[in-house]
């Protein structure tokens, strides 16, 4: 078996993910943001898929842009997630990244990127965890406590 063969099939046997990367923004009274797509009946972090190219931070980074209007600091890593699969997105499993996206004092700067997202909203964590979509919902108590503790947490998602 020639190398390129070789290489070939040893890279089938490579676990491949897809990596998402999202932002933890609170406000003054610590209660989450959460966007609401038009696509969606749940609501999610800002944030999503990171293109090509791109570290999770800065993906992180351009999609707090792109949905919220806002060139914030990306902070630090909160959480990291693994999920075998979510089928209504994609058939492969996904590698979450949660960073902490900071306290955002005023609001009213934010400008939705209304293509793609219908409401924004901040929620204390209760309400946030009932809105937010079934794979999201251990990661906001997560990674509130993991900003609060400095402390990064792995979570492999489990239904």
């Amino acid at each position: 078996m020639g190398d390129d063969a070789f290489s070939k099939q040893f890279l089938e046997t490579i676990a491949v993910s897809y990596t998402v990367a999202s932002a933890l923004i609170t406000d003054p009274d610590d209660r989450v943001l959460l966007v609401k797509p038009h696509y969606r009946d749940d609501w999610l972090f800002v944030g999503g898929m990171v293109d090509k190219g791109e570290s999770p931070h800065e993906g992180c980074a351009r999609e707090i842009k792109e949905e919220i209007g806002l060139a914030l600091p990306v902070g630090d890593l909160l959480l990291v997630d693994f999920i075998p699969q979510v089928p209504q997105i994609v058939d492969e499993p996904l590698t979450m990244y949660l960073f902490d996206g900071g306290v955002l004092d005023d609001p009213s700067r934010i400008r939705l990127q209304e293509e793609e997202l219908a409401d924004f909203g901040f929620f204390d964590l209760d309400e946030a965890a009932e809105r937010a979509a079934y794979f999201n919902r251990p990661r906001i108590a997560l990674g509130l406590e993991a900003r609060r503790t400095g402390r990064a947490v792995y979570e492999p998602f489990t239904r």
